[in-house]
């Protein structure tokens, strides 16, 4: 339905198909089903397959965090309860992008795992959201922060020092946090999640205007990070910065090219600006993504300024939302 719905759209948008389009609709169905399968479902497929080697499924279980769905779900929880520990490891980082109800369900059993590497996995992916955690969650969580910061600073090398920065952050020891982040800065100047992380630090203490600055330093060290961009956007939105924050985005999307979510949060933040340039970034997020929410998106916008495509694009949207949805966007018409 993707292919479909991202094919008539670029016949809206003005684009010809590409010359494949027509073709792969027509293949031989004697084709091994294994060759139809997405990126993400061969992923699911080789993690869950005994035959596979324990490296590869490990291997396709990190990158399932990539594609958070349901085929993804089933082969990520069945990773988490496998007898192997490397398989459990895997499974964990292959949860990430889940929301935290559902990662707290799945993981937190492993936060008493026999094999060391696999609990303290665990307790990182879990004290991400230290903070958004009920207070019998954060009770549960404490030993499993000690362990962490009792192994982290016995181990005494730099390249966990980022690590236990992190982690401090999450609990809210903010100037642990800063006394490490601000070391590494100065030693590792090229590492972008260093910058970003003592960003968030200051973030956390709503110190905004010390973020801003945090980020425009990394920014000087690694001006082609499109991260460093997207981070100094949003940290702008927070100080009411709206045009600055429109020219990060721009920045950060034109940078990460292929990045569909910065060319959604470009076209949000330009359409008080120049809606002509919102509308062209919603048209490339959707051309990247194929999303059914970034097609809402750009028949939204559509709808909104009278744009002359905007009936082909409801037409198109029709055939994957629901009908009150559409009824909804007509509704916005000027």
């Amino acid at each position: 339905m993707k292919k479909i719905v991202c094919i008539s759209l670029l016949s809206i948008l003005g684009f010809s198909a590409p010359s494949f389009a027509s073709d792969s609709v027509q293949q031989d169905p004697t084709v091994n089903q294994a060759q139809k399968m997405s990126p993400e479902q061969e992923l699911a497929y080789r993690a869950q397959n005994k035959n596979e080697t324990i490296e590869n499924r490990a291997d396709a279980l990190r990158q399932l965090a990539r594609f958070p769905n349901q085929n993804s779900l089933v082969a990520v929880a069945r990773g988490l309860k496998d007898p192997n520990p490397v398989i459990r490891e895997a499974a964990i980082t292959g949860s990430e992008l889940y929301k935290l109800s559902h990662r707290w369900r799945m993981i937190s059993p492993l936060l008493s795992d026999s094999e060391m590497s696999v609990r303290l996995a665990a307790g990182i992916n879990l004290m991400r959201e230290y903070r958004s955690m009920t207070a019998e969650q954060q009770v549960q969580m404490e030993p499993v922060y000690k362990e962490l910061v009792d192994t982290l600073t016995s181990q005494n090398r730099e390249d966990t020092q980022l690590q236990l920065a992190d982690i401090y952050r999450w609990h809210g020891e903010w100037t642990k946090a800063d006394v490490i982040y601000q070391k590494l800065v100065k030693s590792e100047p090229e590492n972008a999640e260093v910058w970003l992380n003592l960003s968030d630090n200051f973030r956390g203490q709503n110190q905004d205007e010390q973020a801003l600055v945090t980020l425009n330093q990394g920014i000087k060290q690694l001006p082609k990070e499109a991260s460093l961009f997207y981070s100094k956007a949003l940290t702008q939105v927070r100080l009411n910065q709206k045009e600055d924050a429109a020219k990060s985005i721009q920045t950060a999307a034109t940078l990460a090219d292929n990045n569909s979510y910065y060319w959604y949060l470009n076209g949000v933040l330009q359409e008080s600006i120049d809606v002509k340039l919102a509308t062209e970034s919603f048209e490339k997020a959707y051309l990247i993504s194929g999303s059914p929410e970034q097609l809402y998106a750009v028949c939204d916008i559509y709808v909104r300024y009278g744009n002359e495509k905007a009936d082909a694009c409801l037409e198109e949207l029709a055939k994957v939302a629901p009908d009150y949805v559409i009824e909804q966007l007509k509704e916005k018409r000027k």
